[in-house]
């Protein structure tokens, strides 16, 4: 039971409600008071939402921040294959661990920038090797050096990206330049008895001869570097000149001893360059807030200057920090050029490590 106490001109008296009555009396007030302070904004009708003021959430490729990365992958590569030169070939296969033997430098590095969609890439690998060879014949010493140079330049666009990733399509260009040079020292004690025999071999025995006498020193099978057949283009042009000498009987030794000691205390270098349009695709997938998979793969030549040019490159990706990042991933390239009488069928692959910055 409610008891309420009013105040009236007649004596003071109690009145008494059963409880459902006031509680229905109460609802009625509140409903009456709602309906009453909202009838203004029922009469003025809906209110218009203009969605035009509301900002859209800004993503990388809409904003017009730049965006830069900078690399520096290491590359544990594996080379094998064929380098030829006027028909002769060198079967090249170099590991990692005689890379690093005979290295003289190396260095490599990766540029990105990219503003929205469209962004530019380029990286560069440089790499020189030298080494020497050591016989018992006429050639005491032929040292072998290398110097390449790969370079990429390449636009990409980015038709999709999303928070767990993006894709770009990528277009552009691979340079690679190769400087070799074979450099002779003779024994010079065993010239004047080799050149003897030259004189006295018969025509039809005097390649074997020559062969004999600088014994394998020159041998473009299994080079320790990626090197051409520079030996034997030497070889052949060695006989060449004897076989000139032998002309005159009177002169023959003296000319050939001549010879001998000029051809084989000198170098030889050769320079062969080529550059190679390509397309292809690159992403990356997010795994987790730290962790990502990245990868990207070309294919070129199309008989511009290489029959065919191929690269693939997969990385498991770890930010270290906002900025700093790390990939271990493995690289593959191959390409096939043949040009003037030269030619390059090599494949270099392997775990590649690449520590960046991203700004």
């Amino acid at each position: 039971m409610f008891v309420f106490l009013a105040n009236n001109t007649t004596p003071a008296h109690r009145i008494t409600m059963n409880p459902p009555t006031l509680i229905r009396r109460f609802v009625n007030q509140v409903l009456i008071t709602t309906i009453l302070l909202s009838t203004p904004v029922l009469l003025a009708g809906p209110v218009t939402y203009d969605t035009a003021k509301e900002a859209a959430p800004p993503t990388i490729t809409d904003n017009d921040r730049w965006y830069f990365n900078i690399g520096m992958p290491g590359w544990f590569a594996f080379i094998s294959g064929d380098i030829g030169l006027h028909g002769a070939t060198s079967n090249v296969g170099v590991d990692f661990g005689q890379i690093i033997t005979h290295a003289a430098g190396i260095a490599s590095i990766s540029v990105e920038a990219r503003k929205g969609r469209l962004g530019v890439y380029g990286d560069l690998l440089y790499m020189s090797l030298s080494a020497g060879i050591y016989g018992d014949g006429l050639v005491k010493k032929a040292n072998l050096t290398v110097d390449s140079y790969i370079a990429d330049g390449e636009v990409y666009y980015r038709v999709w990206e999303s928070p767990r990733g993006w894709l770009d399509l990528r277009a552009g260009a691979r340079y690679t330049n190769s400087f070799t040079r074979l450099e002779l020292t003779s024994a010079d004690s065993k010239v004047n008895q080799a050149a003897a025999q030259l004189v006295a071999a018969a025509n039809q025995d005097l390649r074997d001869v020559l062969e004999r006498l600088i014994h394998g020193a020159l041998d473009p099978n299994r080079p320790p570097i990626p090197f051409p057949p520079l030996g034997q283009d030497e070889k052949l042009r060695l006989l060449r000149f004897i076989i000139d000498a032998r002309r005159d009987p009177v002169t023959a030794q003296q000319r050939i001893t001549t010879i001998l000691k000029t051809q084989l205390n000198r170098g030889h270098g050769l320079t062969e360059y080529w550059t190679d349009p390509y397309i292809g695709i690159g992403g990356r997938y997010k795994l987790s807030k730290a962790f990502y998979m990245t990868g990207k793969v070309d294919v070129g030549g199309f008989d511009v200057n290489s029959t065919i040019t191929v690269q693939a490159y997969a990385a498991l990706g770890c930010h270290v920090t906002r900025s700093i990042y790390s990939e271990l991933g493995f690289r593959y390239l191959y390409d096939d050029y043949d040009n003037g009488g030269y030619s390059y069928k090599v494949s270099t692959y392997g775990p590649q490590f690449t520590a960046g910055i991203e700004f």
